[in-house]
């Protein structure tokens, strides 16, 4: 019995590939999609074995003191079958999401609702290592930088053939000789994505008219990179969802 409680919860508590932790620039934290929370629920206790909803009656519009964007929140209930008391548990959470500029509210508390079933999965287990801040984004290398323990978990089930960022501390003489390799495979990265945030501009704007321009102002004010792409990758769903409406 104890055994089987133990399996279900590392099941659903197991890390996910690491190309799935994202980074959002916007709220400054490190993220899984609703869809891999989805498909991890589906995995583990079954299709059909598991629902949630938004309970519409609690949503609100807060306003922030800061000044910022308005926030929509909104309670979701989250159930789950129990097959060993053959019985459907149920608990609820409070999801919420910023009103970004140039969303809708109906879409801000769409994804509300879906940070409410990500909150609920995660007191099963799921994503929960986000939750506890154990998964964390490098300001500096612009990377995803996991706990130590997955690089392993990784290699047993042979998702990976290179070994993720981990939090564990190199030594000095490990950095050092290290620092070469990593300058080189950040100026790699420098390169591919300074290619890919063109492209998007291209595919959002149609041309690379006034695309410097805006790349040297958006650097002048120390937006990074990723920032940039993040920024764009934004821009180009929202006009994608746009011309589908």
């Amino acid at each position: 019995m104890p055994t089987e409680v133990i399996s279900l919860f590392q099941r659903l508590n197991a890390p996910f590939p690491y190309t799935e932790y994202h980074y959002d620039s916007f709220g400054d934290r490190c993220y899984i999609s609703g869809q891999s929370i989805t498909e991890r629920l589906n995995l583990v206790l079954g299709v059909g074995y598991w629902k949630y909803e938004g309970l519409y009656d609690t949503e609100k519009i807060i306003q922030d003191p800061g000044g910022k964007n308005s926030r929509v929140k909104i309670y979701v209930q989250f159930s789950f079958f129990n097959s060993e008391l053959k019985e459907w548990i149920t608990f609820i959470d409070a999801g919420s999401e910023q009103i970004k500029s140039g969303m809708h509210e109906g879409d801000a508390t769409k994804s509300a609702i879906t940070d409410g079933m990500k909150k609920c999965a995660s007191r099963l287990g799921v994503g929960s290592d986000l939750y506890k801040g154990l998964i964390t984004w490098d300001k500096h290398q612009q990377i995803i930088i996991v706990p130590q323990h997955y690089k392993h978990y990784y290699h047993d089930i042979g998702w990976i053939t290179e070994t993720p960022p981990s939090s564990q501390p190199q030594s000095p003489n490990r950095r050092t000789s290290n620092k070469s390799e990593l300058t080189d495979k950040l100026k790699s990265r420098q390169s591919a994505l300074a290619s890919q945030i063109k492209a998007t501009w291209q595919e959002l704007a149609g041309s690379l008219d006034g695309f410097d321009e805006w790349y040297a102002k958006k650097r002048s004010e120390q937006v990074s990179d990723q920032q940039i792409m993040n920024l764009l990758q934004k821009r180009l769903r929202q006009k994608q969802i746009t011309a589908t409406a």
